[in-house]
């Protein structure tokens, strides 16, 4: 009978030492909301050229846009850029979020984007991941 108990018991405190994740497992994803109620279109963004702190991206709003987010939309940022100025709820700001969810950079030094000014991730999304890198190698 103790052995039983002792197997239970210790079956119990594996099973609960297994569940118990690790903190670099509670790290969650930065996600954003679309915070316009129209609705936010997403916009190619290619690299033109580099600087010193970076690449340079051109937006190219001539062209249909990528995706559609409704309203409340979860954003999943990869990164971000610089861009037009756009304004916002929060005020005005030149930062643009590459997405991610199989949108997201094509290898080509192609980036899909759309304006932080109307996503909601709780911060400057530039405080809170890295800048956008050249994807072409």
């Amino acid at each position: 009978m103790r052995t039983a108990g002792a197997l239970i018991v210790s079956g119990f405190l594996a099973m609960g030492m297994a569940a118990l994740p690790s903190a670099a497992a509670t790290k969650q994803a930065l996600t954003g909301k679309v915070i316009n109620t129209a609705g936010l279109a997403s916009f190619e963004a290619t690299v033109i050229g580099g600087t010193a702190d970076g690449e340079e991206y051109r937006i190219d709003f001539n062209k249909r846009p990528v995706r559609w987010y409704a309203y409340g939309s979860p954003i999943y940022p990869v990164c971000w850029l610089e861009g037009p100025k756009v304004t916002g709820p929060y005020g005005s700001t030149t930062a643009w979020i590459s997405v991610g969810g199989g949108y997201a950079s094509s290898g080509d030094g192609t980036q899909t984007v759309l304006t932080d000014a109307w996503v909601n991730t709780g911060d400057d999304i530039r405080k809170q991941i890295k800048k956008c890198a050249n994807s072409r190698g």
